[in-house]
């Protein structure tokens, strides 16, 4: 990029990028939501490039990703304040380099015993990795009361997990 290349022409170039990580994270379903957050990652990535730091498609690639993952955070942290995880969310639970470790029927198969409290515990401090303070302010309980969906949730994933097992 050593001439200054207009932007629209840049997102023409770079419009595939773009489509292969709504493809790659499962957001097709709000496609335009994302192909704009897109638009916006690859913006920023055009303001904020420095050539002497590496190839511009490798910044764009991690800018435009990170800012779709991030946008994937805020509405699975949404909705473990108001409700539990629609389906497109567990699905597309993103880890830190970008994988799906947890796939949807496993994810089901050990939230299904869990009572919807239980389930705001597991999703508030191991996905979103929240103390329990802060799920009890989020939830308007006392402490006291997220550290009993604490206990019963462990115990019954344990069950599930030993059920697993035989």
């Amino acid at each position: 990029m050593k001439e200054k290349v207009l932007f629209e022409e840049l997102v023409k170039q770079f419009e595939p990028l773009i489509l292969a990580q709504i493809k790659s994270l499962k957001v097709a379903h709000y496609f335009d939501d994302y192909y704009q957050i897109g638009l916006i990652g690859l913006w920023e990535a055009y303001c904020r490039f420095n050539e002497e730091k590496g190839a511009f498609s490798a910044f764009a690639l991690k800018t435009v990703r990170g800012k779709m993952l991030n946008q994937l955070k805020k509405e699975v942290r949404y909705s473990s304040t108001h409700g539990e995880l629609t389906q497109e969310q567990e699905a597309v639970l993103p880890s830190e380099n970008g994988d799906h470790p947890l796939e949807t029927d496993i994810l089901k198969e050990y939230l299904e015993p869990l009572t919807e409290k239980q389930r705001k515990w597991v999703v508030g401090r191991i996905f979103l990795q929240k103390g329990e303070k802060e799920i009890a302010e989020t939830e308007g309980v006392t402490v006291q009361a997220v550290k009993s969906w604490r206990k019963q949730a462990l115990k019954n994933l344990r069950k599930t997990v030993a059920r697993g097992l035989e």
